[in-house]
């Protein structure tokens, strides 16, 4: 009762002093106990940002976001009470000229009212937004408790939780939080903040920070066409123009990477490669946890410990030959009480560490000692990160590792060279730390692309190509639960490489093998964006040997859907979609999927359920809008809506095609992604009555910027299933008109499912193709030459 008081004395009080409405944007300033100035401006149709300060306050936009160059077609109007904008997305805003309150209507019935109060109190900001209700909320950076947060408090602070499983309270909040929502109702609210705060979804929203500054926020309608359907992936499409989208990643990343904590000697290094190969595994990469520079205690020392690692350069020259890239851990910290010391000794007089209140070095005590703390907002520390890591570059280390960046443990009582403190700054360290490896490989290695593995950070991270992964999991089945969550949440706040350690890391010393687990541990990360095991113990597939005949194709199942997998990657770079979607992404209205956790969209065209229980060897699963046809029975069609029971024994992942899709796989063994070939696809159709399209990504597969100059193309295929005729288009499409695509020629296997008879004829560009029937699986096979300087048809007569 007493803030509504408080908020009602507010407004009686208010009074504006001027109000204009002008080039997409409005200014209301108000007097009276607290004068405010009240901005808010169309940056585009869709995004409008809001900014309320204290009269003679400016609130410049965070480093989180990207500067959107304002672009929006508006329309001012002044009535007695309010200035208008209305932009041509059809979002309307209204603000009060007697007090500032900001109400916002957009298409599908989305209302957003900002009353202009601000409650400071206690060194905090809270800001309070009326919402339409009866929705759900996802995203808020890396959740691992629920698809949808609605109606909870969410805690804006980034924290480790070692040996986390499934139940637990704690993964409410994990290693990257973001305050960010988007909803069910099509629209996303993001707040322009990384300090400290927290998120209350219920209706009101509630936001409360501890930043030193007022804090602005953005509305994003996602609600798009004619029919106004609110559909997630456009909130999405938009969302990241404002927070960054990722560059392509190196294709190496895409393939199989093992990892352990930790190898410890670079015999053993070479040894697990050259196991992997003899027994006949695909590998492309290998990640070396704190042994690379000694011991625990050597912490902050950034240079091999040339005892263990006697000749690493020819090492890393060697793995290369392989097709092996190599990636190194490091740290936020610097510890006293090992060979980091002369490191040590170096920075903290020149400032480069966090400090306490007085200025001094402050101490950080973490599990293997004490020292002190990269600051990562002073120039001098980042320019010396930069060269230790440029060094380490030159000497043929691929990638990059930041561990414990959440920053795991940092004091309250420190404070950082741009003058925050602790809780301020926290946030935000995962995001400095990844630009200084960015922009340095930016500058040194443009034509080059980079993977860097990072645990902590806020909105914006993945403008830094971050591949994060969800931290130190229990090896158990409580463990392996939350990762579909994790995953949804973080692809759906824009980071759409969320990965996981694949067997588990936390081993329960009572229990360190479980092969089941392991297997169906595996099966998910086939189909997650970067699969790669990491464990404390016993992480190595080869290391089942009675479950060979399941992780060994599975494995090399991971390579074979690299065709499918580089598209999605294309979109995640061109328009922020993530790899994993969640099963209403093309229909968020239907809220009834919410609590499906368990099963997830592989792009737009895959729905995969895997089996998360210990012994089951069936499970129940949910089918979303449309068809699906199972991948491994295509005869069996299910509609969207229905639930069944399916048997899914240990060797079975279930995954189904939306019908109508064409999916390109790799057909052919490979030894790593330098294998991989853009001149031979095998296309899998699974007709179902109608028309349907796909595509495949083709660039150069190594240089960064191919997307923004056009060096790519695209192989569309055009689909239409008939009672009489199934036939495919094909049409490239390239990415500017002065590109050309290196292999014109593309040699394509269509296997075209659920064809009841053997066909009257087949044609390819209106001339008899030969091709395959098998009765048994109702399969079409065709081979086909296509020079894509041409459209072709392909067409099945029945």
């Amino acid at each position: 009762m007493g803030r509504l008081t408080f908020l009602t004395f507010t407004l009686a009080v208010a009074s504006v002093v001027s109000a204009k409405a002008d080039n997409g944007q409005i200014s209301v300033e108000t007097r009276g106990d607290a004068p405010r100035h009240v901005t808010v401006t169309a940056l585009t149709e869709n995004i409008i940002r809001v900014a309320n300060t204290p009269a003679g306050v400016e609130t410049p936009q965070s480093q989180t976001l990207l500067p959107v160059k304002r672009n929006a077609a508006t329309k001012s109007l002044e009535t007695a009470g309010a200035e208008v904008l209305t932009t041509g997305g059809g979002i309307v805003v209204s603000v009060d000229k007697a007090d500032g309150a900001v109400t916002i209507a957009a298409p599908g019935g989305v209302v957003i009212a900002d009353n202009g109060v601000r409650l400071s109190s206690g060194g905090k900001e809270s800001l309070s937004l009326l919402t339409p209700g009866n929705e759900s909320f996802y995203g808020a950076g890396e959740r691992g408790y629920s698809l949808n947060l609605a109606a909870d408090t969410l805690v804006m602070f980034n924290r480790q939780n070692y040996g986390y499983t499934a139940g637990e309270d704690r993964i409410k909040q994990m290693n990257i939080t973001m305050p960010l929502l988007i909803s069910s109702k099509g629209y996303a609210i993001v707040f322009d903040d990384y300090a400290a705060a927290t998120l209350t979804t219920s209706n009101p929203l509630t936001y409360t920070t501890e930043a030193n500054k007022p804090v602005s926020y953005y509305f994003i309608s996602g609600v798009t066409g004619d029919d106004r359907q609110a559909r997630i992936d456009n909130v999405v499409s938009k969302l990241t123009l404002l927070t960054g989208r990722q560059e392509l990643p190196p294709l190496w990343s895409l393939g199989y990477i093992t990892s352990k904590y930790g190898y410890r000697t670079e015999a053993e290094t070479r040894g697990v490669i050259d196991s992997l190969k003899r027994a006949g595994y695909p590998v492309d990469g290998i990640v070396l946890d704190l042994y690379w520079y000694g011991k625990e205690e050597d912490m902050g020392r950034l240079e091999w410990d040339k005892e263990q690692w006697p000749n690493h350069v020819k090492m890393l020259s060697d793995l290369k030959k392989k097709g092996v890239s190599l990636v190194t851990i490091s740290q936020p910290y610097v510890l006293r009480n090992g060979r980091a010391i002369d490191n040590y000794n170096e920075l903290a007089p020149k400032g480069m560490f966090v400090r306490d209140s007085l200025g001094n070095p402050g101490e950080v005590k973490i599990w293997v000692g004490e020292g002190g703390m990269f600051d990562v907002s002073n120039p001098d520390t980042r320019n010396w990160l930069a060269e230790r890591y440029h060094q380490l570059t030159e000497m043929g280390v691929t990638g990059w590792w930041g561990d414990l960046g959440e920053p795991e443990v940092h004091p309250d009582s420190l404070w950082h060279y741009n003058g925050l403190k602790a809780r301020q700054y926290h946030n935000l360290y995962g995001n400095d730390w990844s630009k200084i490896i960015y922009d340095m490989f930016k500058e040194q290695y443009p034509d080059r692309r980079l993977m860097t593995m990072m645990r902590g950070g806020t909105v914006g991270l993945q403008r830094y190509n971050v591949f994060p992964w969800s931290t130190d999991v229990s090896r158990s089945w409580g463990g392996l639960q939350p990762q579909v969550t994790i995953m949804l949440n973080s692809g759906l706040s824009g980071l759409g490489y969320m990965s996981h350690d694949v067997g588990g890391f936390a081993v329960d010393p009572n229990n360190p093998v479980d092969p089941e687990l392991y297997v169906r541990w595996l099966q998910l990360g086939t189909f997650s964006p970067i699969l790669r095991t990491h464990s404390t113990r016993v992480a190595e597939p080869y290391k089942y040997p009675e479950q060979q005949h399941i992780i060994m194709p599975l494995i090399k199942e991971r390579y074979a859907w690299l065709p499918y997998n580089y598209t999605l990657a294309f979109e995640n770079a061109s328009e922020g979609q993530p790899l994993v979607r969640p099963l209403n992404y093309y229909n968020s209205a239907d809220t009834s999927l919410d609590g499906i956790t368990d099963e997830y969209l592989w792009g737009r065209d895959v729905l995969v359920a895997p089996v998360l229980t210990q012994g089951a060897t069936e499970r129940e699963i949910t089918f979303p809008d449309g068809q699906w046809v199972d991948m491994a029975n295509p005869s069996e069609v299910y509609q969207g809506g229905q639930t069944i029971s399916y048997a899914a024994p240990l060797e079975v992942l279930p995954m189904f095609a939306r019908a109508g899709a064409l999916i390109a796989r790799a057909s052919y063994p490979m030894k790593n992604v330098g294998d991989y070939r853009t001149d031979n696809y095998t296309v899998r159709y699974y007709p179902v009555e109608g028309k349907s399209d796909g595509y495949i990504f083709e660039d150069d597969m190594s240089t960064p910027t191919t997307i923004a100059e056009g060096r790519y193309t695209l192989l569309r295929f055009e689909a239409d299933a008939a009672d009489k005729t199934v036939s495919v288009r094909l049409a490239a499409e390239n990415g500017s008109q002065d590109y050309t695509n290196p292999t014109v020629v593309k040699n394509i296997t269509f296997e075209v499912f659920n064809i009841g008879s053997r066909p009257a004829s087949v044609t390819f560009n209106g001339k008899k193709a030969a091709f395959a029937y098998n009765a048994a699986s109702r399969t079409v096979t065709v081979k086909v030459k296509w020079n894509i300087t041409t459209v072709a048809d392909l067409v099945i007569t029945k």
